[in-house]
């Protein structure tokens, strides 16, 4: 690549020759909001997430998070305790919490989507051989899992592959330079209720949060803190927020068909994690 002093002596056919070209994709995550102004978008993740989520009924939405609050940390320290008492060394400590933290999670969130009239079905896994739940909150299909540390991805699965399937569509980093911007559907969107690990303390979790992520499973379109999503909410219900998603509204008890995708390499089957 030339200077700028060497450029400024050159016929412009030849500095136009010596420049490399560019992809505008490049260019996509800095461009986000200037999309949004053309085309007159709300391209934030997370209001776009937040819609989805008080779709029909914004008090259900917050009902529904702050009953999972309250019943993973319960099962969460209930997972800890139960594993001091049945494990029968200290070696076999961590791989009968993580069961327990498991087990006891699909039963929280199965427990509060219930308490707060939302649906939540037990599906089966994907290549067969497990159950898990999913909760319909608004127009997103929500499960449970656990990671080590904050934004961390839990084991990619064909299930939540095939889950995430319609996430596409609220990626801005996908859709930035589409013709036309992708309709929300009448798809269940996907989304992750997740659970961080604490370090020291096994009793209780790190954090929990509201997670989207691709299609591709290798990055979160949002990430909300609970208890910021708790306020959000909470907002929403004050104002009596209705959706602003879309005019057709989804019945609770509308599920997603599942689409087998072409590739399957790299995801293994559903497990505790």
């Amino acid at each position: 690549m030339p200077r700028l002093s060497e450029l400024l002596y050159l016929a412009p056919s030849t500095i136009f020759s010596q420049i490399s070209p560019c992809n505008p994709k490049d260019f996509a995550p800095f461009f986000i909001l200037t999309k949004g102004q053309f085309l007159g978008l709300r391209m934030d993740p997370e209001e776009i997430a937040l819609d989805l989520l008080t779709d029909r009924n914004a008090e259900r939405a917050r009902n529904m998070m702050l009953a999972w609050d309250e019943r993973r940390n319960s099962s969460w320290a209930d997972a800890a305790r139960d594993a001091e008492a049945r494990a029968a060394s200290d070696g076999h400590l961590p791989q009968i919490r993580g069961q327990l933290r498991y087990h006891l999670g699909e039963a929280a969130l199965a427990q509060a989507a219930r308490s707060a009239g939302a649906g939540a079905i037990p599906l089966k896994t994907q290549p067969p051989g497990g159950v898990f739940t999913v909760a319909r909150v608004g127009r997103f299909a929500l499960v449970s899992a656990t990671v080590q540390k904050p934004k961390a991805f839990p084991r990619a699965t064909m299930s939540k592959k095939l889950l995430s399937q319609p996430n596409s569509a609220l990626d801005p980093q996908t859709t930035l330079f589409d013709d036309k911007p992708k309709p929300v559907t009448d798809l269940a969107y996907f989304g992750c209720l997740i659970t961080v690990a604490a370090m020291r303390d096994p009793s209780s979790p790190a954090e929990l949060a509201l997670a989207i992520p691709t299609p591709s499973l290798n990055r979160w379109i949002a990430w909300i803190p609970l208890h910021r999503l708790h306020a959000m909410l909470q907002e929403r219900v004050d104002r009596g927020a209705g959706s602003r998603a879309g005019e057709d509204s989804v019945p609770d008890v509308s599920w997603p068909t599942f689409k087998i995708p072409g590739d399957k390499k790299g995801f293994g089957e559903d497990e505790p994690s």
